[in-house]
Formats: structure tokens, C-alpha cells, sequence
């Protein structure tokens, strides 16, 4: 049987002795090398069991040698134990970064070096044979070895660039999810030029789908990419609503016409797994058949990532955010923030001299219908409620719940004619809007209070908030489904 070969690598004559006598005497045959690009040479010819690998040598030292060995196909699988008379925790951390299987002291026992090459020759036959490394060439010279010290160099630098500019973008801010996504799969389109990224974002209650159009696409296409990506999630047993939970950015490059020319499509998927489950997922549709190398993928899966940590950052902020802006049940802002816009819009008013109306509005007899037909339903009728104030307000208004079954609108630069009109078009819609399903119709009025600066005795906000309230409950008294203006 063949002997094991190790191959000794150290600019020290006396090392090379002492470990290649050990070595020897417990069954290993050995060759050796005084510097890294010898040893890269004699690994390429020799391709030894293992390699012992010093860290301070001359021409190329250990760490360069070891990533080099490590990165290269060919030699990727041997392994190798660096050496080195530096004990510190960052030099060990260095060492095993540039790939190597183990880091040991010379100032170890030649016995703890013994069981940690035993260890490793063990854990290598069992998951490669030697007999299946294919070596290109039976010789590898200095020049080629600069070369691919050089394209290695190239490739990390590379690597370094994308994952700092991805971190960069860390900085830019979270405020902005649609910014922030825009940002992040710019820098991505460097590496992989792709049509149309899905990002799948999950937590504990929601699952969220952006569909994010690098590259004009066809309609075809994106329903396409939007179907696969809907098969993928099923197959986790998460299932999105075609009107809730998905989204499409930059939805002017999608065109109605099919395009002819389109291939086929290919889909990089990258799963994000936070503790053994699936977190979110990162689908990338691009017309590029080409496999592409481990290395390459592996890189291409950090970046991902790592993109993908940035723009679920920025969701979950800007979920938190709206969650803490937005009332539960009708998803319109709530009390708080309310206040805050209206101190906002009459500190412009005032600094401006520009008029500013503000509108109470309240259900009538709403306690009535929820005897009548429960507190489900009550809740129905708000939500309904809240979407029809909604689609009558201008983009620039505030539509907010004031509390219960009270709601509350801030209408800048609007005087008080204008104000009435529009407080009497919402009052009618809501008047003739059936609240019910198609078993029952249920129909529901409102009673509308409007105060508006400038006016008589609104020296403040509260001052507003309070003259509306009055006009509302003057509403009430005189009725009902009317509006009220003091």
C-alpha cells in the first residue's frame, strides 16, 4: 500500500528536518518546499495527502498560498495545516479565513500535530478520493502561478468592491423601502444583469412580494416570473393574494405586446433562512444560459444576502413605522399622528396666511347598528367608511381615525366654502352607499363638523379641534346627517 505523502513548506532547513523525520517514522513520506511559490509548483506536480503550510516565508507567504491553493478546483481539496510561531486569536482567524483546515502553533507537540493530520487525511478519504481529482496540467510553473495570483487578486478585489458598496448603502438610509430597493438591486444588476428580481420579504404574520423590472419586459414575461415565484412559495406552503402582498416596481418598463425576440428565461433563486426557517427569498430572471463556476455562484449568493438583509431592514422599519402612524382596523392614520399633521399644516397656515379647514365626522346611531347586526359588522362599516374618505380626498389631505367611530380630515390651503362643498359630497356618497352584503342592505349616515382658520377665536390648534367638535355636536343636535359649520 501507498504511503501517505505530506508536503512541509518552511524557509527553515532545521524545521524541514525535525518535522520530516517525524513525519517519516510514523509512516508518511515527504517532500518539501522553502517558500509559497515552490510549494505551489510541487502541489501541482506532486498533489500530496496534505500539506503543512509556515505562514511567514519569503516570495509568497503561507496566507497567500494557502487561498490560492484553497481557491484553485484542482487543489481545493488538499488539506492544509498551517504553522506558524504567532498564537494570537486574529492570526488564527486569518488563517482559517484563507481557507485552511487547521491552525496550530510550532510550539505545539509533535503529537497534537500527529492526531490533527491523522484527523484530516480520515475526514478527506471519506468525503473525496484522491483518484478523482483531474489535474489539467502535470506541471504548473512561476508564471503561472503570478497569473493566477493575480487573477485571484483581481477576483477578490472584485469581491471586496461589490461587498463594500453594498455596505455603503447601509448608510444611505432606511426611511424609504422603494429607494432603499432601488439602491440595492442597482448594485446588483452589476454582477448579474437581470430582467426582473422578485423579493419575497416574510415575517411571523405578513409575506410581502416586490416584483422589481430591471429591463423592459412583456407583460408575458412578468406573469411569468410572477407565477413561478408564486409556485415557489407554495411549495413553503405560503400562499399571497394576486391583490394583496405584491407589488410592482418600475411598472412603465413593463409593455402590453408580447415580445418574439425574448428567450428563455432562467431563474437564480437565493433562499434567506434566519434560524432554520425561510425568512424571505430573492428570485433573480435573467436570459443568461451559461453555468456559472461555484466560485462565482458562491459570490453571487453573499451579495444577495447581503442585499437582500439591507432592503428587509428597510421593510420591517418602514413596517414598524406605518404600524406606529396607522390605526389597525382601517388602515388610515391614527389619533396621534393625525395631531401631528394638523399642528404641521396650521403652523403653515399661519406662517404663510393660507386657510386650513378641518372636518370631524361621525357616525350616527352607530351603536344602534352594532345591537342590530353585531360588532363584526360595526367593524365592517368603519373600514368601508375609511375607504370611502379616502377615495374622495385630494393626494395632499390627511384622512385619520379620531377615535371609535369617529374620523377627522385636514384639508390644506382649502377655505371654507370649498370645505362645505366637499364635507356635503362625502355626506351624500356615505348616505347612498350600502354598508351590507348581497343578503341585506345596510345603509348609515354621518354628521360633519368643520372649523377652519383663519376664523373667530382659533388662536391655536386645540382652539380648531375643539370649534369642530362643537360644530359637530351641533350637528348631531339639530338632526343628524347634516354638516355644521362655526
Amino acid at each position: 500500500m501507498k504511503k501517505e505523502t505530506i508536503l512541509v513548506v518552511d524557509d527553515s532547513p532545521l524545521i524541514l528536518e525535525v518535522i520530516g523525520k517525524f513525519l517519516c517514522n510514523n509512516g508518511y513520506e515527504t517532500i518539501t518546499a522553502t517558500h509559497g511559490i515552490e510549494a505551489i509548483e510541487k502541489t501541482f506536480k506532486e498533489l500530496p495527502d496534505l500539506i503543512l503550510l509556515d505562514v511567514m516565508m519569503p516570495k509568497m507567504n503561507g496566507y497567500q498560498t494557502c487561498r490560492l491553493l484553497k481557491t484553485d478546483p484542482e487543489t481545493s481539496s488538499v488539506p492544509i495545516i498551517m504553522l506558524t510561531v504567532k498564537d494570537q486569536a486574529s492570526d488564527k482567524y486569518w488563517g482559517m479565513q484563507t481557507g485552511a483546515d487547521a491552525y496550530l502553533s510550532k510550539e505545539s507537540e509533535l503529537t497534537i500535530l500527529l492526531e490533527t493530520i491523522r484527523g484530516l487525511l480520515e475526514k478527506k478519504q471519506k468525503v473525496v478520493q484522491k483518484a478523482s481529482l483531474i489535474r489539467r496540467s502535470s506541471l504548473i510553473n512561476a508564471v503561472d502561478i503570478v497569473t493566477k495570483v493575480n487573477d485571484l487578486l483581481d477576483r477578490k478585489l472584485f469581491e471586496a468592491t461589490v461587498l463594500n458598496e453594498m455596505n455603503l448603502l447601509i448608510e444611505k438610509g432606511l426611511d424609504d423601502f422603494r429607494a432603499t430597493v432601488e439602491l440595492v438591486m442597482g448594485t446588483l444588476a452589476k454582477i448579474m444583469d437581470y430582467h426582473v428580481a422578485a423579493i419575497v420579504a416574510l415575517d411571523e404574520r405578513n409575506a410581502e412580494c416586490f416584483f422589481k423590472i430591471n429591463h423592459t419586459v412583456s407583460e408575458h414575461y412578468l406573469n411569468e416570473v410572477q407565477e413561478y415565484t408564486m409556485d415557489l412559495l407554495k411549495s413553503q406552503d405560503i400562499f399571497l393574494s394576486p391583490t394583496r402582498g405584491i407589488s410592482v416596481l418600475d411598472a412603465d418598463k413593463v409593455t402590453q405586446a408580447n415580445n418574439e425576440k425574448e428567450q428563455k428565461k432562467y431563474f437564480y433563486n437565493v433562499p434567506i433562512r434566519h434560524v432554520n426557517k425561510l425568512g424571505g427569498m430573492v428570485i433573480l430572471a435573467h436570459d443568461i444560459s451559461e453555468r456559472m463556476e461555484d466560485t462565482e455562484e458562491e459570490f453571487l449568493r453573499t451579495v444577495v444576502k447581503q442585499a437582500y438583509v439591507i432592503m428587509e431592514n428597510s421593510w420591517l422599519y418602514n413596517k414598524v413605522k406605518r404600524l406606529a402612524i396607522t390605526d389597525s382596523l382601517t388602515g388610515i392614520y391614527n389619533h396621534g399622528f393625525l395631531y401631528e399633521v394638523l399642528n404641521k399644516e396650521y403652523s403653515k397656515a399661519v406662517r404663510d396666511n393660507l386657510p386650513l379647514s378641518f372636518m370631524m365626522l361621525d357616525m350616527d346611531y352607530f351603536k344602534r347598528l352594532n345591537d342590530t347586526y353585531g360588532h363584526l359588522q360595526g367593524d365592517t362599516v368603519l373600514y368601508s367608511l375609511s375607504q370611502i374618505l379616502k377615495a374622495n380626498v385630494r393626494i395632499y389631505d390627511t384622512v385619520g381615525r379620531y377615535g371609535g367611530e369617529e374620523f377627522a380630515i385636514v384639508l390644506q390651503d382649502t377655505r371654507v366654502e370649498e370645505c362645505l362643498t366637499f364635507a356635503e359630497r362625502i355626506r351624500k356618497n356615505i348616505e347612498q352607499y350600502n354598508f351590507g352584503d348581497g343578503s341585506r342592505e345596510i345603509h348609515c349616515t354621518i354628521s360633519i363638523g368643520i372649523a377652519h382658520y383663519p376664523g373667530t377665536d382659533i388662536k391655536n390648534v386645540d382652539d380648531l379641534i375643539s370649534k369642530a367638535d362643537k360644530a359637530l355636536y351641533k350637528a348631531k343636535g339639530d338632526g343628524r346627517n347634516r354638516v355644521c359649520v362655526l
